[in-house]
Parts: C-alpha cells; structure tokens; sequence
C-alpha cells in the first residue's frame, strides 16, 4: 500500500509539473481515472471466483445469442446448407472477436465434433466428462469455475441440443436431418461426427478462459 501511495504522489507531481509547464490542458477525468487504475483492489477469493461465475455466463450467452442470430439469418437467405457453408467460414472469427472484445479466450468443445479444433484439451476433456457422466445420471448440470494458475481461471458451461433449429444440422434421419443435409455436411467436414442428436441432448460445452486482471477490472 506504501509503494502505490508513494506511486501515486510521483504521478501526481509529474502531471502538475506537466500542466504548469505546457500550454495544453490536463483532462482531470483521465488523470482521476489513472489514480483509480494505479489502486490495488482488495478482494477475496470468493468475489473474484463469484465475479468469473457471473461474467463467464454472460459472455457464453452471448456468444450463443451472437451465433444463433446468424445462423438464422444464414437459413433464411439460403437454407440449411448455405448456414452450414456460412458456419464453416465465420463461425470461428465471430467467436474470436467477442474473444477480442471481452478480453479472453472462447472455445466451443464437444467429444462429437464438426470442427476437429473443438475437441477438449486437458482440463476441458475432465470437466467434459464429469458432465456427461452428470448428464447420463440425470444429475442438473451446473456452470464450473476452476483456477488454472495465479492469472487465469477457466469457466465451463454446458452446451444442450435446446430446439428444433438444431436438429436440422446435427439430428438424426428420423428428427430433421435431410439426407442431402447429411451428404453436405459430410463434404463441408469429412470427419464429422456431430449428428445423431435429440432435443435435451448435451452436445457440449462452453470453455472460457478469463485473466484474473480481467475479472479484477470488472468489480
């Protein structure tokens, strides 16, 4: 506390001696919102773990709200196929700029995937499992937060087969998957193995990670 008090006095002086010497303005709103940047924010573990609960589920949901309203619009100016041909090329960079934008990192995971880059990793393979495990019992599954180091920490989200929508590309014969769907799909990515599901399937989840800085800034 010592050292960003001494911190703070020396920035303060700087702008002074700044302000007395240039004829250029000091914006007092960027000088009052430095101070605040300088501050070191106490806070327990439980508040930031709580924070990262809260803020992992609203970038999932719109991320989930983001493609869904594309996907829409992709179906309805040319059908399924044309929505499948649209998800292959701008699935990915609509997630990696709401990435960008939120500051963290954003990935879809599944065991049964479309895009082989969605398959869990390490951490993601466990936590995916725990939930099919849930799942396959019929236990409600629940948003999970994990600490991966001192900067980072990781949210998970189940990912459910939530309506009709759905079954039009990853369904079975007998649901709404078309045959000439099926056939596409299979030319738009040779190694799929994201159909044969129901409504209330899992097919799943949401795997964010979010910097401690990040968190911090956002209480």
């Amino acid at each position: 506390m010592f050292k960003v008090l001494i911190s703070t006095f020396v920035f303060l002086t700087l702008v002074l001696l700044w302000s007395c010497t240039s004829d250029k303005r000091v914006d007092s709103k960027a000088v009052q919102e430095e101070i605040e940047n300088r501050k070191i924010k106490k806070v327990t573990e439980a508040e930031i773990m709580a924070k990262v609960l809260e803020f992992g589920d609203s970038v999932a949901t719109e991320a989930k709200q983001t493609l869904g309203k594309n996907l829409q619009n992709a179906m309805m100016e040319g059908g399924v196929q044309h929505a499948i041909s649209f998800c292959n090329v701008n699935a990915m960079p609509i997630v990696d700029s709401l990435s960008k934008y939120h500051s963290v990192t954003i990935r879809r995971v599944s065991f049964k995937t479309r895009n082989p880059t969605d398959q869990p990793e390490d951490i993601e393979r466990t936590l995916l499992e725990a939930y099919e495990f849930q799942w396959k019992d019929s236990i409600p599954l629940n948003d999970n937060v994990q600490r991966l180091n001192d900067d980072r920490y990781l949210f998970t989200k189940p990912i459910f087969v939530d309506n009709a929508l759905c079954l039009a590309c990853h369904g079975t014969s007998d649901n709404g998957l078309l045959k000439e769907t099926d056939d596409f799909i299979k030319s738009e990515y040779p190694e799929d193995q994201a159909t044969g599901y129901e409504i209330g399937d899992l097919r799943g989840m949401w795997s964010i990670t979010i910097p401690r800085k990040t968190v911090i800034q956002s209480l």
